[in-house]
């Protein structure tokens, strides 16, 4: 464990970070342990004591896994200044930049650089060592992560098994002026040749503290800050009703779902089978008094939802769980969701919609654009593993999904780290201007940009590259998802002007829908944080003035410092965006789900609003 530790939000564990990443601390680089080894479910604790409640993600993504949160210090009643989450120490190469000598320090000795000599005790070689740890390792496709092989990477002369420590010479502003040197027998490698070469993966996971042998992928040297060497694979799910009350998510948890009687009469039904949980110590008796204060109907109903969704069939992609969260949405614009009470005294309410300060706005074009705030949103993301994209096999280039997880023994059910994220949010979509009033529709697309998106979608067997990224889903690309996703990217940066956001703070929810050959799309825009009440009101405040966003948002659609560059790149099989770049469409990857693909201003630009 780093003994000087390093302070994490646990947003930024789920998604920069996890298990299987490399943190900078004070005490140097270390990776960060699985939740098998993370020390967190000693003691007697549970996974049960963290749990989130999500039964439609849980249901439908996660294939009937749970959730549970990172606790923090205070959660777990200790210090700030104490380190609560297992991490070892990694790279354990050093380089002395000094004397130009990459050395492995060992335990319990005074000398870590042999140029340096030695150091007032062991303890201070060490932290010399942590200090100077060298920023290269190496790295599989199939998410295996170890040290450079120094010693086996220099074409060592005569018989010489290799040396404590060796020679770094030349530098500058590439590694290819780099020369690795034994100073046993002078052989040497130059690093930019070595940079490039490929490797045999050991197969090894320094997170769960093992090898696994027989990895037939190749392994490349990568730098540890680089940011493909670790992506999260993260799910995400709105809370929308009708689960969305208190009561919903205390009957969620998992002691109570599994002990439901498929058939539930009255109160005292549910009260009896929860004294019995009680004292069986699998529920404490704060949620058992929560409960009680309901009226016998309000928990007849709960408790039938929560059965209900647990026992309906779904079809277990991201597809279908946006579809019903759009359904929700536009049902929540046009008649309003009313607010449920926390399952905490004081907390945030779940999802909450006042349909008197919803807006419409007639555009130029004579379209119908409407706007609803959301004053109150509940989002669980869960990580569900990560990838490192570095493959260099050009038939298999998609890299593996490495799943983290935590099963307890004997059990077939794995828990997932998550986190809730409470905030606010504004839902676009465009409305019929006939009857019936207060349907999404979606105005006819046209245009090259368009025709090319629209024949991916169509193709079977092309466009590999997007359709085989983690998650991905055919629906994406449709060109009315392109439209929605790329004029997301333009109101986000224009938001962020006004709200007292910035862009970073600001995240997406693309959503299409298609019924009876008709494709229909809406976007949320939500600001959410962990704890607390959420956010202040700075993003729905912006409603009423939404026609001047909207406007500042498209005002340089048509320019980029990139151009003609940008505007003339053109979307097809070995691409994933159209014409998009930095300069104009991409923004934070925390706030875009699809990491800046799908995008594309040339089908904007040919379909104004």
């Amino acid at each position: 464990m780093a003994s000087k530790g390093q302070s994490l939000r646990p947003s930024q564990y789920i998604t920069t970070f996890g298990p299987g990443s490399i943190l900078e601390t004070p005490d140097g680089p270390v990776v960060i342990a699985a939740p098998s080894q993370s020390k967190l479910f000693d003691n007697g604790r549970r996974p049960e004591d963290y749990e989130i409640t999500d039964l439609r993600l849980s249901q439908t993504l996660l294939n009937g896994n749970k959730i549970f949160y990172i606790p923090s210090n205070a959660d777990l009643g200790k210090p700030e200044s104490i380190s609560v989450y297992q991490t070892y120490h990694f790279p354990t190469w050093s380089l002395c930049t000094k004397h130009g000598i990459l050395y492995q320090h060992r335990r319990e000795e005074k000398v870590g650089c042999p140029s340096c000599g030695q150091l007032q005790n062991s303890y201070k070689a060490w932290d010399k060592s942590r200090e100077e740890a060298v920023r290269f390792v190496l790295a599989c496709s199939h998410g295996h992560l170890n040290e450079v092989p120094w010693r086996s990477l220099i074409k060592h002369k005569r018989e010489c098994q290799g040396a404590d420590f060796y020679k770094w010479e030349g530098g500058g502003g590439a590694i290819r002026n780099i020369q690795i040197i034994c100073p046993n027998c002078g052989g040497a490698e130059n690093f930019g040749k070595a940079y490039s070469r490929e490797f045999q993966c050991s197969g090894r996971f320094p997170e769960r503290r093992e090898y696994l042998a027989g990895c037939e992928k190749r392994a490349k040297i990568i730098q540890r800050g680089a940011a493909n060497l670790r992506v999260s694979e993260l799910r995400t799910a709105l809370t929308i009703p009708p689960l969305d009350t208190a009561l919903h998510r205390l009957l969620q948890c998992r002691a109570i779902l599994a002990a439901l009687p498929m058939k539930i009469e009255s109160k005292s039904q549910i009260i009896q089978m929860l004294d019995d949980l009680v004292t069986k110590r699998l529920l404490n008796q704060t949620s058992i008094e929560t409960i009680k204060r309901y009226s016998e109907r309000e928990i007849l109903d709960a408790a039938n939802d929560v059965l209900n969704e647990q026992t309906r069939q779904h079809n277990a992609t991201e597809e279908n769980l946006k579809q019903e969260e759009f359904k929700s949405l536009s049902n929540a614009a046009c008649y309003g969701a009313p607010p449920h009470r926390s399952d905490k005294p004081g907390g945030p309410n779940q999802f909450e919609v006042y349909h008197e300060n919803v807006e419409t706005f007639t555009l130029d074009s004579g379209r119908i654009l409407r706007v609803t705030p959301l004053s109150r949103l509940r989002v669980v993301m869960v990580q569900v593993g990560y990838t490192r994209p570095i493959s260099t096999d050009k038939d298999d280039p998609q890299p593996k999904v490495v799943p983290v997880e935590y099963r307890p023994p004997d059990e077939s059910i794995a828990w997932h780290p998550g986190v809730e994220l409470f905030g606010e949010g504004i839902f676009l979509d465009l409305i019929s201007t006939e009857e019936p009033k207060g349907i999404s529709e979606h105005f006819p697309l046209k245009g090259s940009a368009y025709s090319r998106w629209l024949s991916a979608y169509n193709s079977t067997d092309g466009y590999r590259k997007i359709k085989a990224m983690p998650g991905s889903q055919t629906s994406y690309l449709h060109p009315v998802f392109v439209w929605w996703h790329t004029l997301s990217h333009r109101l986000i940066t224009a938001l962020s002007v006004d709200s007292g956001y910035s862009s970073a703070a600001i995240r997406e929810r693309v959503y299409t829908y298609t019924e009876n050959n008709k494709t229909v799309g809406g976007l949320l825009l939500y600001t959410a944080q962990s704890g607390g009440d959420g956010t202040l009101g700075g993003l729905i405040g912006l409603v009423p003035h939404f026609e001047r966003i909207l406007k500042s948002a498209l005002r340089n659609v048509d320019a980029c410092s990139n151009d003609p560059i940008c505007i003339e790149e053109e979307f097809g099989e070995d691409r994933v965006n159209g014409s998009a770049c930095y300069a104009c469409q991409f923004i934070s990857e925390t706030s875009c789900e699809h990491r800046n693909t799908l995008l594309d201003r040339q089908l904007l630009l040919e379909n104004l609003p």
